[in-house]
């Protein structure tokens, strides 16, 4: 049996007014029923490619595109973007970007709405996506307030509102906890079986372990085919694990520990429905790993420990605030340039020139912050964790979307942060957590279930914490019917 030729590309070329960056030329063709995973290192040219496979290119950003794209035998140059809506799903890395209500609910039912479904095609298309993606206890929420792995799950189930045959993924396990990537490998195959096509830009790629028909390798705006899962494994390249718990990484090699008491310290936290008396102590030349799935509460705790929450219950012990290193960015850089925004952490010009060439930022000095990569970014803020006089260093997700020589370089500088301070990182990121963590706290219903010193002869205990997220988020077996 012949498959389908639904998507191809000839000669497709894309240069960004005003900058050197593009792709191509490029040319390749994907099947229908096909899981391909498009990678490649930060920067390579992924989501410019993705963002001409769903339209954004040319439609929202300006540029000199070149060549031809098909979808379905359909020149894409001649489709409307609400014609490329019903056969394209798509799911941004930021699901924030993406979000047309703030209720969970309203947002699943939005396409449909826009579309013209009857009231009663959209309850039973509503039911399925809820079963399929385990979304019951998230229906009629406010959206601002969920955690960011639910709000991505929430942004995944959207995606397939309009039974669309072709689903393309940004980074979407990149705020996932372990098990609800997992649950994403399991909807992907289902989807895959079902005949749809699945296009996932990602840097980890274990859950997809096993799915992959066929790579699209980026690398500096060129393409390379591997025309099966195996042949990437065997191509050589140094990529994320496919299998993480087979990792052989040496453990961070512990710091003496100064006699002296606690940078901070918790004391029977409670707050709301979410923390339950809560009791943690931070230490200085220590990288602690704060665990747990999505919605366990692990920012809440973060945030009281800045003082951006109030506890409604216990007391929280340290000199100072923290310096608290936010998921996102783009809520937290104000400076006119990378060097501005140093200088509002530390006025030392020397240091603040040095910092900014060791983060290989060197360059980009008087780049205004959001002009750089998402991955720039990231290493901005670790500058301006480097500079802070603080006991106290927290981090919330900060590989979240990047590859694994960026990844491997965050960890350095991470953990050469405990010759200062004490580090808190909140982490769904199994690779980055075995390279920096000296200790792991587990946070489950509101409570520090497990809190140990990461070693040899713990890494079983790490390995068991996350294959139990992964039983509890599979909670909800996936139907033949559903999605």
């Amino acid at each position: 049996m012949v498959s389908q030729v639904i998507m191809k590309a000839e000669n497709l070329a894309f240069k960004y007014r005003d900058s050197v960056e593009g792709i191509g030329p490029l040319s390749f063709e994907i099947y229908a029923g096909q899981v391909v995973l498009l990678a490649g290192n930060s920067g390579s040219g992924k989501s410019t490619l993705l963002k001409c496979l769903n339209g954004l290119i040319p439609a929202i950003t300006e540029g000199d595109l070149s060549g031809k794209l098909y979808i379905n035998d359909k020149d894409y140059s001649k489709l409307k973007m609400h014609e490329l809506n019903k056969e394209i799903g798509s799911v941004f890395q930021n699901p924030r970007s993406q979000f047309f209500t703030d209720n969970t609910t309203s947002e699943l039912v939005f396409p449909m709405e826009n579309y013209g479904w009857s009231k009663c095609e959209m309850k039973k298309k509503l039911k399925e996506l809820v079963a399929s993606f385990g979304l019951e206890d998230l229906m009629d929420k406010n959206i601002h307030i969920l955690s960011s792995g639910q709000r991505q799950m929430v942004a995944l189930a959207s995606s397939l509102t309009m039974n669309q045959q072709i689903v393309l993924f940004d980074e979407p396990s990149a705020n996932l906890d372990y098990g609800n990537a997992m649950k994403l490998g399991k909807i992907i195959s289902h989807l895959k079986k079902k005949g749809m096509t699945v296009i996932v830009a990602d840097h980890r790629f274990y859950y997809l372990n096993g799915l992959i028909d066929k790579v699209l390798f980026m690398d500096k705006g060129q393409l390379h085919v591997y025309e099966s899962e195996d042949d990437f494994k065997k191509s050589g390249y140094d990529t994320r694990s496919f299998d993480l718990f087979d990792l052989k990484v040496p453990f961070v090699e512990k710091l003496p520990s100064e006699e002296q008491g606690p940078a901070a310290s918790l004391e029977q936290i409670s707050f709301k429905n979410i923390l339950n008396g809560v009791n943690l102590q931070l230490k200085k030349h220590q990288v602690t790993v704060l665990i747990g799935s999505n919605g366990a509460g692990k920012t809440t705790l973060a945030k009281i420990l800045c003082g951006s929450l109030k506890a409604t219950a216990g007391k929280v012990e340290m000199k100072g605030l923290p310096f608290f290193i936010m998921q996102d960015p783009d809520f937290q850089l104000f400076g006119t340039s990378a060097r501005n925004e140093l200088s509002m952490v530390k006025k030392d010009s020397k240091k603040i020139t040095e910092t900014l060439k060791y983060l290989g930022l060197g360059k980009y000095a008087e780049t205004h912050p959001f002009s750089l990569s998402g991955g720039q970014k990231q290493r901005l803020q670790i500058g301006m964790a480097i500079l802070c006089d603080r006991d106290v260093i927290i981090f919330d997700e900060p590989t979240s979307g990047l590859d694994v020589v960026s990844m491997q370089k965050v960890s350095s500088e991470i953990t050469r942060l405990r010759e200062k301070s004490a580090v808190l990182v909140i982490s769904h990121d199994y690779e980055f957590i075995r390279h920096v963590a000296d200790r792991i706290i587990f946070l489950e219903e509101g409570r520090i279930q497990k809190d140990f010193t990461l070693e040899e002869k713990t890494v079983s205990d790490l390995n068991e914490i996350f294959n139990k997220m992964q039983k509890d988020s599979v909670a909800t077996d996936l139907q033949e019917e559903a999605c």
